[in-house]
């Protein structure tokens, strides 16, 4: 409801008015607020004054108050009515209302009944903030270089700066402000009086590590020493404007540099020097800074600056011909690139390393690579005072010796490069899994490279609606793909991507070889040997995702002959395809596969049930295939719909397991799934009540090891250390948290800090993302019943699942007898975006025995029906069999007994050209697709509208959203990308509080307090910082607890043992490994652009990153390939350690691996004492020891030493 504000002072503001109104509507107790709603969230309105033509701060005398409905109206207009009214006076006047008619729109009304109202004291004060930040500074000169040290400096004096390049700007123009709003400073450059482009230099607050300000023979400078590159944008002032919109749309266009002279630099030098024009404005500078709320410049040091000419074409020239010279150490070389790109060395640092380089490869070729890898992190992290061959020295001198973890099968150490807008990063080698392509190949993997498209901050490119950035992509990106790139002495060229790397806008490149066998190999002998693509090569992206297969992260398993493997047609009933990407196995074929995986396994298959499926590619195929009985023999039947392109005739051809089903996973819900059951119907106290379960099974972890151990077994955590087995061992022996007095006390300040840890994980996941474990339900892969395939065969007597109806049978590892799931269920897939993703079903539950069942034997796969009108999987958001997952929900408060019919979205037709596809066509697409890949933007968005909108999903916008999330999720295999103009725009400028979960310092009046489940869940869980760790009181080794109830058990067994050891170990030589490979894992894996940062012993030990990221995305592929990179290196100590088949060993072999185990717990308890008593923290040497553990603990239970833990 609207009212007319008359008799304003005409020196009142909208601030001062709104205040005096608030006084009335949210006074305590009051005609609007109760003693008993005094938390209740305030109402929310808006003050408009009619500003004087004349300008200046006076009003007309007249404005306008907005109040969120009609029953707030009324009951306003009742309060002030009249004489007797409550009188609201803005200086010397009463305020008077005279309601209107006038019609609002839904959106402001929207706004103000979601939005905060927002103190105007604080508005004012952020208003007044802008206002003291809006004036600018004029530049005379700005320069682009590098911090380096003098050879003659002294460790204490500060760093000089090298100018690489600058533009002298007295002549033209530039000038450096603060936008407080968007949090960043902004350097223009640029003269539009001259018809000169406008070019400006973006430092947020985020990207800047420290400024330094002062004077240089009377010139005032300003310093920036940045995390990373500053943003380059480019504007031409002199565009022709239109009076629309559009004149705001994408008139500022991303690009690398500034100038030609600024581009060669640019990839090598990026920290910024200012030297300002004006006198005073050093001062001034300052002063804006604390304003903003930055942390003061530091001042009173004088940092030279002068031009060193590091990074002239000369210079790099050289580093590239000696680098071209190590063709042969091409790892090393690398290394030595990474130096130079990553900004840790300069060309001068490099010639001066370059001898004892030479000289490492010369004598120590074995060890070459491995060294240079970590002294790269080392020397990115040395001391300040610390030079770079001084670095380089202990390094070498330390790590000597030090052999990297070997990549066990399946896994390879592949190098990686991160494309950014103006430089490139190089990482690695890590871990990787590797793919049909690369074991092809083996023992060439150095000639292939991952190439990641990110942001300077190695986030996904996100773009303002003002910015141009598809533009600058095609330029960048689209250059590197089709030209290819010299790297550390090699070029590289495109060669294809992964489905799934895709969507991490990653890529492979390949630097053609000379194979021993196959010849000289390149990327498009590659290409071409993969298979016939001649039935989708008119369809760029469709051509590229048929390749993409046989670059899926897989396992190798059994070679099968042509002989052995055969298609079948699909089973299709009524015009409708129940068997969509799936096939079937023999049991004997199937025993081969999983048999070849057990021996891969670290736990040889004990801690899984045999798999009744796999989801594999093979040769042209992809898809799953699903255990048959009735097969014989070794037989591979594959599905005509799982065919994608055509072999080359192969004889012989590996079954390549991209996913073996070993047990059943628990579903979580999530904010879209949560979203989609309250509008179906869902309570919200349901949603509330299994999170105070699970928020009450994560903060009990302290009481006891068997809860805390059932939470890290139930989260997926710290299965690398397997610390959860450990913990649960150690009970046996009488060791517990909360002790008896029969018991002993195992904490320490560690394994508190531990579950501190863990405990913040789960927590941080169920508030953040709503990610709560649902009862009595469980995610299956799906597969299809097979009886009317039989049928057709001429089979009899075969039980057929009826139309709708589903069949599970689950069996975790560990349990004698499986569950066979019976009852009514409710069937989603994720993503659920659409009302209809959730479906209605019923579980048969043990199917009859008098008839042939075709899926009986199957377990941990939920098995759809082959007949009926429609295929319950494609009705849940499109899904298929060739490898989705499906939740099936039990839990009795989430079978909602509405129906609500599932999305139908016509299929499209691939994008075509009139001619075959070339390699351009692919490299074309993956530029688009980077430049269109909304699916997060659009899911973001659907929520967030869900939230603001009365009708929830079902929401116009919302159905609309649906539809483009499916086309955005297509657009990788058909081409058709979705317009982002199409994209609906929320309904107000504000976001629901939920949505600030992984946002660094969210300001509060950008959100408005959310009143749907998802709000309440969020603001129901209070999250603890993790408290800084205190260790324990040095202690002499082995005095502790633990080693005092082990020790007697080891001493007896080792006893016994009737022989030497015949396992010759260096424990001092495993432990340095160990340590060199943990830190680097802890550097590489950070989200912190701080040199040097790291994460945290205990992280690593949980496996987890607790920093906040804007993309959730991110951070999962980091937190995933740090756990691969701990799960190799563990493996790689154990072996070590161990005999080389614990399950054959002889008594004594084991013997043998009790006694190094016990070894590595004793050092490691000496090496952290050690640390400790030079003050240091003691990193690693806690976690080396839990390694230990585990083996000790390991070789007493099969030296049946130890109680059960059943």
């Amino acid at each position: 409801m609207e009212f007319i504000i008359r008799n304003v002072d005409f020196g009142a503001t909208e601030y001062e008015v709104t205040k005096k109104i608030a006084e009335v509507l949210h006074a305590c107790p009051g005609p609007f607020v109760s003693d008993a709603d005094a938390q209740q969230r305030l109402i929310n309105f808006r003050v408009t004054l009619e500003k004087n033509e004349c300008g200046g701060v006076r009003n007309k005398g007249v404005g306008s108050l907005k109040l969120p409905s009609k029953d707030v109206g009324l009951k306003f207009r009742r309060l002030v009515d009249g004489e007797d009214g409550v009188t609201i006076k803005v200086g010397k006047k009463r305020l008077k209302f005279i309601p209107t008619t006038k019609f609002i729109p839904n959106n402001t009304l929207v706004t103000l009944a979601k939005a905060p109202y927002v103190d105007p004291d604080i508005a004012q004060k952020r208003q007044e903030k802008i206002d003291a930040l809006s004036s600018d500074f004029r530049i005379a000169l700005l320069q682009i270089g590098t911090f380096y040290r003098p050879q003659d400096a002294s460790p204490s004096d500060p760093r000089a700066f090298s100018v690489e390049w600058q533009s002298n700007l007295l002549d033209g123009l530039g000038w450096l402000n603060f936008e407080y709003e968007h949090k960043l400073i902004r350097a223009k450059v640029g003269d539009p009086a001259r018809g000169q482009l406008l070019y400006s230099l973006i430092v947020t607050f985020a990207n800047i590590n420290k400024m330094a300000v002062g004077y240089d023979f009377g010139n005032q400078y300003i310093c920036f020493d940045l995390f990373t590159p500053p943003i380059v944008e480019r504007e031409d002032f002199n565009r022709t404007l239109t009076g629309t919109y559009s004149d705001k749309k994408n008139y500022r266009e991303r690009v690398g540099a500034i100038h030609p002279g600024h581009e060669q630099i640019a990839p090598y030098a990026h920290h910024i020097r200012i030297i300002l024009s004006e006198r005073g404005d050093l001062d001034k500078f300052q002063q804006f800074c604390k304003i903003a709320e930055l942390r003061p410049p530091v001042s009173g040091v004088r940092i030279e600056a002068n031009s060193q000419g590091f990074f002239t074409s000369k210079k790099l020239a050289l580093v590239q011909r000696w680098l071209r010279s190590l063709s042969s150490d091409w790892p090393v070389a690398f290394q030595v690139e990474a130096l130079l790109r990553n900004g840790v060395a300069n060309t001068k640092e490099l010639e001066d390393l370059r001898p004892r380089i030479d000289k490492l490869i010369q004598h120590h070729q074995r060890f070459a690579a491995a060294i240079m890898r970590y002294f790269v992190k080392k020397a990115a992290a040395r001391p300040s005072g610390q030079t770079i061959h001084k670095c380089f020295e202990l390094v070498v001198q330390e790590k000597l010796g030090n052999i990297r973890p070997e990549a066990p099968a399946g896994r390879f150490y592949c190098h990686r490069v991160t494309v950014t807008p103006t430089r490139l990063i190089l990482e690695g080698p890590n871990i990787l899994q590797s793919n049909r392509v690369i074991r092809e190949y083996e023992g060439y993997e150095g000639n292939f490279i991952r190439v990641d498209f990110r942001d300077e901050d190695r986030l996904q490119y996100r773009w303002d609606r003002e910015v141009d950035g598809a533009s600058f992509v095609r330029h960048r990106v689209g250059g590197l793909l089709k030209d290819g790139f010299e790297l550390a002495g090699k070029h590289f060229d495109f060669l294809a991507y992964s489905s799934s790397a895709l969507r991490e806008h990653a890529v492979w490149f390949v630097s053609s070889f000379q194979h021993d066998t196959k010849g000289l190999v390149t990327a498009h002998t590659i290409r071409s040997s993969l298979g016939d693509f001649s039935g989708c090569i008119h369809s760029p992206s469709k051509y590229a995702a048929r390749m993409a297969q046989a670059f899926t992260a897989t396992d190798p398993s059994v070679k099968i002959h042509r002989s052995q493997w055969s298609e079948m047609p699909d089973i299709v009933e009524n015009g409708v395809m129940f068997s969509d990407g799936v096939g079937t196995v023999s049991d004997e074929l199937g025993d081969l596969i999983w048999q070849t995986l057990c021996n891969a396994r670290r736990d040889g298959g004990t801690h899984a049930v045999k798999p009744s499926a796999y989801q594999i590619r093979f040769l042209g195929f992809k898809g799953v295939v699903a255990v048959d009985k009735q097969l014989e023999g070794i037989q591979l039947c594959l599905r005509e719909s799982m065919n994608k392109f055509k072999d080359h005739g192969e004889e012989y051809a590996m079954i390549e397991i991209a996913r073996p089903v070993v047990k059943p996973n628990t579903p979580h819900l999530n904010r879209p799934l949560v979203t989609v059951l309250e509008d179906r119907g869902a309570s919200k106290d349901t949603f509330m009540e299994l999170q105070q379960k699970v928020v009450a099974e994560a903060r009990t972890a302290h009481d006891s090891v068997n809860l805390f151990a059932a939470l890290l077994e139930s989260h997926g955590l710290s299965q690398s250390f397997r610390l959860a087995s450990t913990l649960r061992r150690l009970n046996t022996l009488g060791l517990e948290l909360s002790p008896t007095h029969l018991q002993q006390n195992i904490d320490t300040p560690f394994l508190k800090q531990l579950r501190t840890c863990a405990i913040n994980h789960v927590l941080r996941a169920v508030k953040h993302d709503a990610r709560i474990p649902i009862p009595n339900s469980y995610m299956l892969m799906g597969v299809t019943d097979e009886g009317p395939a039989y049928e057709k065969k001429g089979r009899t007597n075969v039980f057929k699942l009826p139309p709708g109806k589903i069949y599970a049978c689950v069996h975790k590892p560990g349990d004698n007898e499986p569950i066979w799931l019976h009852g009514p269920c409710m069937v989603s897939r994720s993503p659920v975006i659409h009302p209809g993703d959730v479906q209605q079903s019923y579980a048969i539950g043990k199917p009859p025995s008098d008839k042939l069942c075709l899926f009986g034997h199957l377990k941990n796969v939920v098995v759809f029906a082959s007949t009926g009108a429609t295929c319950l999987a494609n009705s849940l958001g499109g899904g298929d069999l060739d490898g989705d997952l499906y939740e099936i929900i039990q839990h009795p408060p989430l079978i909602l007994p509405d129906h609500y019919d599932p999305a139908s979205y016509p299929s499209e037709k691939p994008f075509t050209i009139e001619r075959p596809s070339t390699i351009d066509d692919v490299c074309n697409f993956v530029v688009e697709y980077i430049n269109s890949d909304v699916v997060g933007l659009v899911s973001d968005k659907h929520i967030t509208i869900a939230d603001q909108a009365s009708d929830g999903t079902f929401n116009e916008a919302c159905l609309k959203l649906a539809g483009l999330h499916s086309q955005a999720v297509d657009y990788p295999k058909n081409g058709w990308k979705v317009n982002i103009d199409d994209i609906p725009r929320s309904l107000i400028p504000y976001k629901p509080d939920w949505h600030a979960a992984e946002v660094e310092s969210p300001r509060p009046t950008d959100y408005y307090e959310s009143d749907r489940a998802l709000g309440h869940l969020y603001r129901n869980i209070q999250l603890d910082d993790i408290p800084n760790y205190v260790p324990q009181q040095l202690k002499k080794p082995l005095s502790d607890v633990v080693s005092v109830t082990l020790h007697p058990l080891v001493e007896r067994q080792l006893e016994r043992r009737g022989r030497p050891s015949t396992i010759e170990v260096s424990m001092n030589s495993i432990y340095s490994a160990y340590m060199d490979e943990l830190i680097y894992v802890a550097t590489c894996h950070t989200l912190s652009r701080v040199p040097g940062a790291r994460l945290r012993e205990e992280e690593i030990i949980v496996g987890t990153i607790l920093a906040k990221c804007s993309q959730k995305g991110f951070k999962n592929d980091r937190t995933y390939a740090m756990r691969e990179c701990m799960s190799v290196l563990i493996h790689d100590i154990r072996n070590r350690m161990l005999p080389e088949s614990t399950k054959n060993a002889s008594l004594d072999d084991v013997r043998d691996g009790l006694e190094n185990g016990w070894s590595a717990w004793t050092l490691s308890q000496e090496k952290y004492k050690e640390s400790r008593e030079k003050g240091e923290e003691g990193y690693g040497a806690q976690s080396f020891g839990l390694v230990a553990l585990g083996i000790v603990l390991d070789c007493l239970e099969q030296l049946q030493e130890l109680p059960s833990t059943a």
